[in-house]
Protein backbone atom coordinates (compact mmCIF):
# COMPACT_ATOMS: atom_id res chain seq x y z
CA UNK A 1 0.00 0.00 0.00
CA UNK A 2 1.57 3.22 -0.93
CA UNK A 3 1.37 6.48 1.22
CA UNK A 4 -1.88 7.92 -0.65
CA UNK A 5 -3.24 4.73 -0.34
CA UNK A 6 -2.64 4.46 3.66
CA UNK A 7 -4.31 8.17 3.66
CA UNK A 8 -7.21 7.21 2.54
CA UNK A 9 -8.08 3.75 4.20
CA UNK A 10 -6.92 5.59 7.83
CA UNK A 11 -9.12 8.63 6.81
CA UNK A 12 -11.75 5.70 5.67
CA UNK A 13 -11.27 4.14 8.56
CA UNK A 14 -12.09 6.99 11.36
CA UNK A 15 -15.13 7.92 8.85
CA UNK A 16 -16.69 4.91 9.38
CA UNK A 17 -16.22 5.17 13.18
CA UNK A 18 -18.10 8.56 13.21
CA UNK A 19 -20.48 7.00 10.48
CA UNK A 20 -23.50 5.63 12.82
CA UNK A 21 -26.11 3.72 11.93
CA UNK A 22 -24.27 1.04 10.01
CA UNK A 23 -26.77 2.30 6.96
CA UNK A 24 -24.14 5.17 6.86
CA UNK A 25 -20.89 3.46 6.33
CA UNK A 26 -19.06 4.97 3.26
CA UNK A 27 -17.30 2.40 0.87
CA UNK A 28 -15.38 4.89 -1.01
CA UNK A 29 -14.14 8.25 -1.08
CA UNK A 30 -14.14 10.75 -3.49
CA UNK A 31 -11.44 13.21 -3.52
CA UNK A 32 -14.39 16.08 -3.55
CA UNK A 33 -15.99 15.01 -0.46
CA UNK A 34 -16.07 17.55 2.16
CA UNK A 35 -14.37 15.84 5.70
CA UNK A 36 -16.65 18.04 8.14
CA UNK A 37 -20.02 18.79 5.65
CA UNK A 38 -20.16 15.47 4.17
CA UNK A 39 -18.53 12.75 6.18
CA UNK A 40 -19.36 14.48 9.56
CA UNK A 41 -15.87 14.49 11.12
CA UNK A 42 -15.45 17.51 13.63
CA UNK A 43 -11.98 18.61 15.13
CA UNK A 44 -11.13 15.95 17.31
CA UNK A 45 -11.68 13.34 14.64
CA UNK A 46 -9.76 15.83 12.58
CA UNK A 47 -7.05 15.68 15.18
CA UNK A 48 -6.98 11.78 15.68
CA UNK A 49 -6.29 10.94 11.95
CA UNK A 50 -3.41 13.61 11.96
CA UNK A 51 -2.17 11.43 14.46
CA UNK A 52 -2.92 8.01 13.26
CA UNK A 53 -0.91 9.12 9.87
CA UNK A 54 1.94 10.52 12.07
CA UNK A 55 2.27 7.15 13.50
CA UNK A 56 1.87 5.33 10.23
CA UNK A 57 3.79 7.87 7.78
CA UNK A 58 5.94 9.15 10.41
CA UNK A 59 5.14 12.92 8.80
CA UNK A 60 3.45 15.52 10.08
CA UNK A 61 2.30 17.77 7.18
CA UNK A 62 0.59 20.52 9.11
CA UNK A 63 4.01 21.01 11.47
CA UNK A 64 5.41 23.25 9.06
CA UNK A 65 4.74 23.30 5.35
CA UNK A 66 0.58 23.45 5.49
CA UNK A 67 -1.80 24.95 7.57
CA UNK A 68 -4.71 22.34 8.63
CA UNK A 69 -7.01 24.86 8.14
CA UNK A 70 -6.58 24.99 4.36
CA UNK A 71 -8.00 21.18 4.41
CA UNK A 72 -11.53 21.03 3.79
CA UNK A 73 -11.60 17.74 1.34
CA UNK A 74 -10.33 14.43 0.94
CA UNK A 75 -8.08 15.79 -1.66
CA UNK A 76 -7.14 18.67 0.11
CA UNK A 77 -5.65 15.89 2.74
CA UNK A 78 -3.90 13.17 -0.02
CA UNK A 79 -2.34 16.49 -1.34
CA UNK A 80 -1.04 17.98 2.24
CA UNK A 81 0.90 14.28 2.57
CA UNK A 82 2.01 14.51 -0.94
CA UNK A 83 5.39 16.91 -0.58
CA UNK A 84 6.25 15.64 2.64
CA UNK A 85 6.02 12.46 1.21
CA UNK A 86 7.51 12.29 -2.20
CA UNK A 87 11.32 13.58 -1.07
CA UNK A 88 11.73 10.95 1.37
CA UNK A 89 11.11 8.50 -1.04
CA UNK A 90 13.85 9.79 -3.73
CA UNK A 91 11.73 11.90 -5.86
CA UNK A 92 13.66 14.73 -5.73
CA UNK A 93 12.77 18.35 -6.29
CA UNK A 94 8.94 19.34 -6.14
CA UNK A 95 8.19 21.75 -9.28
Amino acid sequence: MNRRETVKAVLLEIVNEVAEPVENRVEELDEDHLLVDQLGLTSLHLARLVAVLELELDTDPFSDEVPITSVRTVGDLLEAYDPVVLPRLGAGELS
